[in-house]
């Protein structure tokens, strides 16, 4: 098991990356001209602040101030790029696969942090968010597909 220090950082570099994706779910709702897909991004931008405030608490109940900055990770920043670039054409398919590299990025994030947090207090609800992220990954996979064969 992770020392509480240890705990602390894995729960902190989680943080920062629910707040990347929020910002990055909200930043693409306000930018898209697809009411489905404005909902949708809400919700998700709404789950990552969840899972954000959930894991500030933690962060606090431990004893610790919780980070407030998202990540320095190249991999959302370049994922956000992407999609901007994609929201400006207002091509949901492009959207909608840039967003699935940043599920993917966040989904790696949990994995890698519940290898370090197993034993700890922490990982029940690491796991119950991971599930959400999985979820969230497939759902966005699911929309892809739809938008790249919207007839079929």
């Amino acid at each position: 098991m992770a020392d509480q220090d240890e705990v602390i950082d894995r729960l902190n570099d989680l943080v920062s990356i629910n707040i990347d994706s929020h910002r990055g779910w909200a930043e693409a709702a306000e930018n898209t001209n697809d009411p489905a897909l404005q909902q949708f991004f809400t919700q998700m931008a709404e789950v990552r602040e969840r899972n954000a405030d959930e894991l500030r608490e933690l962060v606090r109940e431990l004893g610790s101030d919780p980070t407030d900055a998202g990540s320095v990770s190249a991999t959302m920043h370049r994922w956000w790029i992407d999609a901007k670039q994609a929201l400006t054409g207002n091509d949901a398919f492009s959207v909608l696969n840039e967003a699935e590299r940043g599920e993917d990025a966040i989904k790696d994030e949990y994995e890698e942090a519940l290898t370090g947090l197993e034993g700890s207090g922490a990982e029940p609800i690491v796991r119950k968010q991971y599930e959400n992220v999985r979820r969230g990954h497939d759902e966005v996979k699911a929309l892809r597909e739809r938008y790249r064969n919207p007839r079929g």
